[in-house]
């Protein structure tokens, strides 16, 4: 396997199969296990120490590389002789400090700044392999090589005996010196990622009803924030923390102020949200937020109110995982000051991305059809738009052409396709030819 291969399998197979708990959910949630091997969990960037011969590299899991000259002079020091594949977590150092990825993030490049790298795994020592839960081994050789401390060392572990235990040092680091959490595993697995739970308050922007395959109750809201007047970018989407209460209550209150949206947003059950007027506020909690994932940075859709729903472009924005609904917000108003985009940077930083990606001049939607078919009770819906995107780089085509395909029958319940132009005339020609290659008799035009 070559190295690439090895980082993301990484990822995939290891990092992201961390479970996720919050801090008091300890005692319920941690399986009972003769020891539990505790560590501080630092939050900066994933990142592989690759040392081939004289070479050596500094890695994130896309294999592109982070280019500091004292880590590398560090190493040099440290690996001597050492070959193999090292992982740890790069973050910016502040004393007395807690650590927060995008501060990595934005003084990754100031040479001035302090830097630092805690290993906490190995891959691969010359040309032996490790397994992912061969830890005594593993620890055993990264002590010897790495030290305690500088801007290079081994992430040391104290070992417990209880939850209880765990629930102590939980409190000690976390909450009381405010460090983002702790990293707990047993000698052969699994592995918990435990933190506090981040609150935020968003603006909900549709539902989907079916819970329990009860069309009555509420199933999922779609979420985001407030980037400018009238314009939202959708954060995700909740499922859990409704009573069945809630759900048949918020079924018939959304029901009452929904909008007609140019874009349709699928739900977790592959069924289009039923998009409303974002007047409620919610209090949604978290086990941790991501902006990027293993395809690159996460993309959300990036809406323009008016009476309903448009969508502008597809933008930069994060991912919540395990969020729950706690309550509604009834003292916050729908502004950028209490459901801004400030909910989200306040932990991570997606605010310079954003707003790049919202200096190009609205798209503006020059022409729409909509058919619908009804055949043995089920709604099939045909969406066919074209946009003028504004766009004068050559980044953006100037005319977007964009069918939907809804049909609740078919296993792939939504097909989309999408076709570009920089010339007027050719997108309109592509929308008259769609229409009359794709609608058939027993269509009927909205």
């Amino acid at each position: 396997m070559d190295i690439a291969e090895l980082l993301i399998n990484y990822k995939h197979n290891v990092a992201s199969k961390y479970l996720p708990i919050r801090g008091d959910q300890i005692g319920t949630r941690v399986f009972e296990m003769e020891k539990y091997y505790l560590s501080t969990k630092i939050d900066g960037h994933l990142c592989f120490i690759y040392k081939e011969g004289n070479n050596i590299s500094i890695l994130n899991h896309n294999n592109k590389p982070f280019d500091r000259t004292e880590l590398n002079k560090e190493l040099e020091s440290i690996l001597k002789d050492q070959e193999g594949l090292f992982v740890g977590e790069i973050h910016l150092h502040h004393e007395n400090k807690r650590t927060r990825s995008y501060d990595l993030t934005k003084e990754i490049s100031n040479d001035k700044s302090d830097i630092r790298i805690a290993i906490f795994d190995i891959l691969r020592l010359k040309d032996k392999e490790f397994q992912s839960n061969d830890w005594n081994n593993k620890k055993n050789i990264l002590s010897e090589i790495f030290p305690k401390s500088g801007i290079i060392f081994y992430l040391d572990e104290v070992e417990l005996s209880s939850r209880k235990d765990i629930e102590v040092e939980f409190q000690k680091r976390a909450i009381d010196l405010n460090l983002e959490g702790v990293v707990v595993r047993g000698e052969s697995g699994p592995v918990f990622k435990i933190k506090q739970y981040l609150s935020f308050d968003l603006v909900v922007l549709g539902y989907v009803n079916g819970h329990a395959n009860d069309f009555s109750l509420l199933k999922e809201i779609l979420i985001g924030v407030m980037i400018d007047k009238n314009k939202f970018l959708s954060v995700g989407i909740v499922v859990n923390g409704f009573t069945v209460s809630d759900r048949e209550t918020l079924s018939v209150d959304f029901e009452k102020i929904k909008v007609e949206s140019d874009s349709i947003q699928v739900s977790n059950s592959k069924l289009p949200f039923t998009m409303i007027e974002p007047k409620y506020i919610v209090e949604i909690e978290s086990t941790d937020i991501i902006t990027s994932n293993s395809d690159g940075f996460i993309k959300r859709p990036l809406l323009i109110f008016n009476n309903n729903f448009l969508l502008d472009k597809y933008s930069n924005s994060i991912s919540l995982t395990t969020p729950v609904f706690k309550k509604f917000r009834q003292d916050k108003k729908v502004n950028e000051k209490d459901v801004g985009l400030n909910q989200i940077t306040r932990v991570v930083d997606i605010i310079d991305k954003v707003e790049e990606e919202s200096n190009k001049s609205s798209s503006e939607l020059i022409k729409r059809d909509v058919y619908v078919k009804i055949t043995k009770g089920f709604k099939m819906v045909k969406k066919f738009l074209v946009w003028d995107t504004k766009a004068v780089l050559n980044d953006y085509p100037k005319y977007v052409f964009y069918k939907i395909d809804y049909s609740p029958t078919r296993k792939d319940k939504m097909k989309r396709d999408i076709k570009v132009s920089n010339d007027e005339e050719q997108i309109m020609k592509i929308f008259d030819t769609e229409i009359e290659t794709d609608i058939k008799s027993g269509w009927e035009k909205i």
